[in-house]
């Protein structure tokens, strides 16, 4: 009977002390995070393109398209189940024509939208959606192409900092990415009387490595 309690207490103080299970729940949640960090794929390339901008306003000029190119380094993100951050640094063109009076303004901006996308996966084209908040930096005046250097012009009346939104689409094929994009500026481009803002549609083509 001694001998008998003196095992059932050993078994019983082996089972306690006992640390495989731990281990193996250990390994299992380092194996998990492992996965998912593991596929996180991370891609850079350029992007080119060309905007059709005006600007918005209540002036009894008016006002009609005007082209001009978009050009930079973006940089990708590309989560799993189809979710793709793709931030970008960019030369913009934009700006406006007066059609009554046949001048073209345009502004150039140093601008970093931030593109929030969803991709599905359909064979080897993968189309998307996506929005994209963005900042801009006006460095540049031009009117029909000359260059405007009047500071107190450029100073007082149009602003250097714009911000909006821009939506779009597109698909990815290869290494390419074909998109469009229509963005509606927030910010008073112009200080007038009026609220004269920026919209501008982009289309796009980029190449990722």
């Amino acid at each position: 009977m001694v001998f008998s309690r003196a095992g059932d207490v050993y078994a019983q103080s082996k089972a306690i002390f006992k640390p495989k299970a731990k281990a193996k729940t250990s390994c299992t949640v380092m194996r998990t995070k492992y996965t998912v960090s593991d596929q996180l794929v991370y891609r850079y390339g350029v992007v080119a393109g060309q905007n059709v901008a005006t600007i918005t306003s209540n002036r009894s000029d008016s006002q009609d398209v005007m082209t001009g190119l978009m050009a930079g380094l973006a940089a990708q993100v590309i989560w799993p189940k189809g979710f793709v951050f793709q931030p970008e640094v960019l030369f913009s063109k934009k700006g406006c024509m007066f059609a009554d009076i046949g001048l073209t303004y345009a502004i150039d901006y140093v601008e970093v939208p931030i593109k929030a996308m969803y991709r599905l996966h359909i064979s080897h084209v993968q189309p998307f959606v996506f929005a994209a908040p963005y900042a801009a930096y006006a460095f540049r005046l031009t009117q029909d192409g000359n260059v405007l250097n009047d500071d107190d012009y450029y100073t007082n009346q149009i602003k250097k900092f714009d911000y909006g939104i821009g939506v779009g689409g597109g698909f990815d094929v290869w290494k390419i990415q074909i998109a469009f994009k229509y963005s509606w500026g927030f910010a008073k481009i112009i200080d007038d009387a009026f609220p004269i803002r920026s919209k501008v549609f982009t289309f796009s083509a980029g190449f990722f490595l």
